[in-house]
Protein backbone atom coordinates (compact mmCIF):
# COMPACT_ATOMS: atom_id res chain seq x y z
CA UNK A 1 0.00 0.00 0.00
CA UNK A 2 2.94 2.55 0.74
CA UNK A 3 4.30 1.85 -2.36
CA UNK A 4 1.31 2.45 -4.65
CA UNK A 5 0.58 5.47 -2.62
CA UNK A 6 4.69 6.72 -3.51
CA UNK A 7 3.50 5.85 -6.92
CA UNK A 8 0.55 7.54 -7.30
CA UNK A 9 1.98 10.67 -5.09
CA UNK A 10 5.37 10.49 -7.61
CA UNK A 11 3.32 10.22 -10.76
CA UNK A 12 0.85 13.61 -9.65
CA UNK A 13 3.94 15.50 -8.60
CA UNK A 14 5.34 14.64 -12.14
CA UNK A 15 2.50 15.84 -13.82
CA UNK A 16 2.47 19.04 -11.70
CA UNK A 17 6.05 19.40 -12.91
CA UNK A 18 5.47 18.77 -16.39
CA UNK A 19 2.21 21.32 -16.28
CA UNK A 20 4.31 24.05 -15.32
CA UNK A 21 7.33 23.46 -18.35
CA UNK A 22 4.00 23.65 -20.49
CA UNK A 23 2.51 26.02 -19.05
CA UNK A 24 5.51 28.64 -18.33
CA UNK A 25 8.57 27.35 -20.76
CA UNK A 26 10.03 29.28 -23.35
CA UNK A 27 8.44 27.38 -26.56
CA UNK A 28 5.23 29.47 -27.01
CA UNK A 29 8.02 32.28 -27.45
CA UNK A 30 10.14 30.98 -29.65
CA UNK A 31 7.54 28.66 -32.31
CA UNK A 32 7.00 32.08 -34.16
CA UNK A 33 10.92 32.84 -34.47
CA UNK A 34 11.28 29.04 -35.37
CA UNK A 35 9.06 29.59 -37.81
CA UNK A 36 10.08 32.10 -39.93
CA UNK A 37 13.63 30.67 -39.87
CA UNK A 38 12.06 27.68 -41.41
CA UNK A 39 10.70 29.81 -44.06
CA UNK A 40 13.66 32.12 -45.12
CA UNK A 41 16.29 29.32 -45.12
CA UNK A 42 16.34 30.08 -49.01
CA UNK A 43 18.00 33.89 -49.34
CA UNK A 44 15.84 34.74 -52.51
CA UNK A 45 12.60 33.82 -50.68
CA UNK A 46 13.27 36.99 -48.75
CA UNK A 47 13.43 40.80 -49.67
CA UNK A 48 15.79 43.03 -48.39
CA UNK A 49 14.04 44.08 -45.00
CA UNK A 50 13.51 40.13 -44.51
CA UNK A 51 17.09 39.72 -45.11
CA UNK A 52 17.98 42.10 -42.47
CA UNK A 53 16.08 40.90 -40.04
CA UNK A 54 17.04 37.47 -40.24
CA UNK A 55 20.44 38.10 -39.68
CA UNK A 56 19.82 40.18 -37.02
CA UNK A 57 17.80 37.53 -35.79
CA UNK A 58 20.15 34.62 -35.86
CA UNK A 59 22.85 37.18 -34.40
CA UNK A 60 20.81 37.40 -31.24
CA UNK A 61 19.74 34.37 -30.62
CA UNK A 62 23.50 33.02 -31.08
CA UNK A 63 24.49 35.98 -28.91
CA UNK A 64 21.85 36.58 -26.09
CA UNK A 65 21.60 32.49 -25.36
CA UNK A 66 25.82 32.20 -25.45
CA UNK A 67 26.16 35.51 -22.76
CA UNK A 68 23.59 33.88 -20.68
CA UNK A 69 24.35 30.03 -20.64
CA UNK A 70 27.64 29.93 -23.00
CA UNK A 71 30.00 30.30 -19.94
CA UNK A 72 31.02 27.84 -17.33
CA UNK A 73 30.24 27.14 -14.82
CA UNK A 74 26.30 26.82 -15.78
CA UNK A 75 23.01 26.47 -14.37
CA UNK A 76 23.44 22.57 -14.01
CA UNK A 77 27.33 22.83 -12.83
CA UNK A 78 25.97 25.37 -10.09
CA UNK A 79 23.06 23.16 -8.95
CA UNK A 80 25.08 20.29 -9.01
CA UNK A 81 27.20 21.66 -6.23
CA UNK A 82 23.55 21.65 -4.14
CA UNK A 83 22.18 18.38 -5.37
CA UNK A 84 23.51 16.02 -2.94
CA UNK A 85 21.28 12.66 -3.16
CA UNK A 86 22.78 9.57 -5.24
CA UNK A 87 19.79 9.14 -7.01
CA UNK A 88 20.41 12.34 -9.53
CA UNK A 89 24.24 11.37 -9.68
CA UNK A 90 23.90 9.87 -12.89
CA UNK A 91 22.05 12.40 -14.54
CA UNK A 92 23.98 15.32 -13.44
CA UNK A 93 26.81 13.39 -15.42
CA UNK A 94 25.30 12.74 -17.82
CA UNK A 95 23.88 16.46 -18.57
CA UNK A 96 26.57 18.54 -17.81
CA UNK A 97 28.95 16.95 -20.07
CA UNK A 98 25.77 17.40 -22.71
CA UNK A 99 25.66 21.34 -21.79
CA UNK A 100 29.40 21.53 -22.28
CA UNK A 101 28.64 20.15 -26.23
CA UNK A 102 26.13 22.82 -25.95
CA UNK A 103 27.79 25.74 -24.93
CA UNK A 104 30.92 24.58 -27.96
CA UNK A 105 28.04 24.86 -30.53
CA UNK A 106 26.96 27.88 -28.96
CA UNK A 107 30.06 29.23 -29.76
CA UNK A 108 30.17 28.26 -33.17
CA UNK A 109 27.08 29.44 -33.87
CA UNK A 110 27.95 32.88 -32.29
CA UNK A 111 31.04 33.48 -34.44
CA UNK A 112 29.47 32.67 -37.34
CA UNK A 113 26.52 34.83 -37.42
CA UNK A 114 28.73 37.85 -37.14
CA UNK A 115 28.02 41.08 -34.32
CA UNK A 116 24.59 41.61 -33.34
CA UNK A 117 22.48 44.55 -34.42
CA UNK A 118 22.36 48.27 -32.29
CA UNK A 119 19.01 48.72 -31.34
CA UNK A 120 17.33 51.59 -29.51
CA UNK A 121 17.91 50.76 -25.45
CA UNK A 122 21.06 48.50 -26.32
CA UNK A 123 22.49 49.40 -23.04
CA UNK A 124 19.44 48.81 -20.86
CA UNK A 125 19.19 45.04 -22.86
CA UNK A 126 23.16 44.98 -21.87
CA UNK A 127 21.92 45.19 -18.35
CA UNK A 128 19.11 43.25 -18.27
CA UNK A 129 21.04 40.28 -19.67
CA UNK A 130 23.98 40.42 -16.52
CA UNK A 131 21.19 40.60 -14.07
CA UNK A 132 19.32 37.90 -15.78
CA UNK A 133 22.69 35.87 -15.56
CA UNK A 134 23.06 36.41 -11.56
CA UNK A 135 19.27 34.95 -11.33
CA UNK A 136 20.23 32.36 -13.19
CA UNK A 137 23.35 31.66 -10.96
CA UNK A 138 21.14 32.19 -7.48
CA UNK A 139 18.45 29.84 -8.40
CA UNK A 140 20.86 27.07 -9.23
CA UNK A 141 22.92 27.95 -5.67
CA UNK A 142 20.15 28.19 -3.77
CA UNK A 143 20.28 26.67 -0.11
CA UNK A 144 16.65 25.68 -0.18
CA UNK A 145 17.01 22.24 -0.62
CA UNK A 146 15.12 21.31 -3.93
CA UNK A 147 14.92 24.32 -5.51
CA UNK A 148 18.34 24.42 -7.50
CA UNK A 149 17.41 20.33 -8.64
CA UNK A 150 13.63 22.22 -9.65
CA UNK A 151 16.11 24.77 -11.61
CA UNK A 152 18.25 22.87 -13.27
CA UNK A 153 15.88 19.91 -14.53
CA UNK A 154 13.23 22.95 -15.54
CA UNK A 155 16.10 24.20 -17.52
CA UNK A 156 17.55 21.07 -18.92
CA UNK A 157 14.20 20.25 -20.49
CA UNK A 158 13.45 23.16 -21.71
CA UNK A 159 16.26 23.40 -23.35
CA UNK A 160 15.09 20.32 -25.15
CA UNK A 161 12.24 22.09 -26.28
CA UNK A 162 13.63 25.24 -27.60
CA UNK A 163 16.88 23.46 -28.84
CA UNK A 164 15.67 22.66 -33.09
CA UNK A 165 15.89 26.83 -33.09
CA UNK A 166 19.22 26.15 -32.65
CA UNK A 167 19.89 23.52 -35.90
CA UNK A 168 17.41 26.32 -37.61
CA UNK A 169 20.33 29.34 -36.80
CA UNK A 170 22.79 26.33 -37.72
CA UNK A 171 21.59 25.59 -41.03
CA UNK A 172 21.13 29.28 -42.01
CA UNK A 173 24.60 30.05 -41.05
CA UNK A 174 26.51 27.70 -42.89
CA UNK A 175 27.27 25.52 -39.44
CA UNK A 176 26.59 21.76 -38.92
CA UNK A 177 24.18 21.17 -36.21
CA UNK A 178 25.21 20.06 -33.42
CA UNK A 179 24.14 16.78 -31.65
CA UNK A 180 21.98 17.04 -28.35
CA UNK A 181 23.31 14.12 -25.90
CA UNK A 182 21.07 15.73 -23.10
CA UNK A 183 18.68 13.00 -21.10
CA UNK A 184 15.64 12.08 -22.41
CA UNK A 185 12.73 13.90 -21.20
CA UNK A 186 11.89 10.59 -19.11
CA UNK A 187 15.29 10.65 -17.50
CA UNK A 188 15.00 14.36 -16.51
CA UNK A 189 10.98 13.48 -14.76
CA UNK A 190 11.93 10.27 -13.33
CA UNK A 191 15.13 12.93 -11.23
CA UNK A 192 12.25 14.65 -10.74
CA UNK A 193 10.08 12.48 -8.54
CA UNK A 194 13.26 10.69 -6.73
CA UNK A 195 13.77 13.69 -5.57
CA UNK A 196 10.60 14.39 -3.92
CA UNK A 197 11.60 13.62 -0.15
CA UNK A 198 8.88 15.77 1.22
CA UNK A 199 6.32 18.60 0.90
CA UNK A 200 8.75 21.20 1.56
CA UNK A 201 10.94 20.00 -0.96
CA UNK A 202 8.64 19.88 -3.36
CA UNK A 203 7.19 23.03 -2.63
CA UNK A 204 10.82 24.24 -3.06
CA UNK A 205 11.38 22.06 -6.55
CA UNK A 206 8.14 23.95 -8.18
CA UNK A 207 9.40 27.04 -6.92
CA UNK A 208 12.97 26.80 -8.80
CA UNK A 209 11.20 25.21 -12.00
CA UNK A 210 9.03 28.42 -12.20
CA UNK A 211 11.49 31.05 -11.45
CA UNK A 212 14.12 29.95 -14.09
CA UNK A 213 11.13 29.39 -16.70
CA UNK A 214 10.20 32.97 -16.03
CA UNK A 215 14.06 34.08 -16.41
CA UNK A 216 14.45 32.10 -19.56
CA UNK A 217 11.27 32.97 -21.16
CA UNK A 218 12.27 36.54 -20.36
CA UNK A 219 15.63 36.08 -22.44
CA UNK A 220 13.44 34.89 -25.24
CA UNK A 221 10.58 37.39 -25.19
CA UNK A 222 13.46 40.34 -25.73
CA UNK A 223 14.76 38.30 -28.87
CA UNK A 224 11.17 38.72 -29.80
CA UNK A 225 10.41 41.70 -29.43
CA UNK A 226 13.77 42.65 -31.21
CA UNK A 227 12.94 40.97 -34.12
CA UNK A 228 9.26 42.16 -34.09
CA UNK A 229 11.01 45.53 -34.35
CA UNK A 230 13.86 45.10 -37.15
CA UNK A 231 10.87 43.83 -39.00
CA UNK A 232 9.01 46.71 -38.89
CA UNK A 233 12.00 48.84 -39.91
Amino acid sequence: MDNLARSQGDSAFISSFADILAAQGSLPVIAPLDQFLKECREPTALRRPGQVARAALLADIAHFMSVSHGRHPGVVDHAATKIIEDEARGWLVQTIDAFAAERSYLSKLTVSAGPMNSHSGQEKVSGLLASQAKSFELLATSDRAGCAAGAAIAFTLDWQTTRPLFDSVALLLDVKPGICTLPPSTDSLAVVAALRKSPLVERAMLFGAQQLLAQQRGLWKIIAARHAEMREL
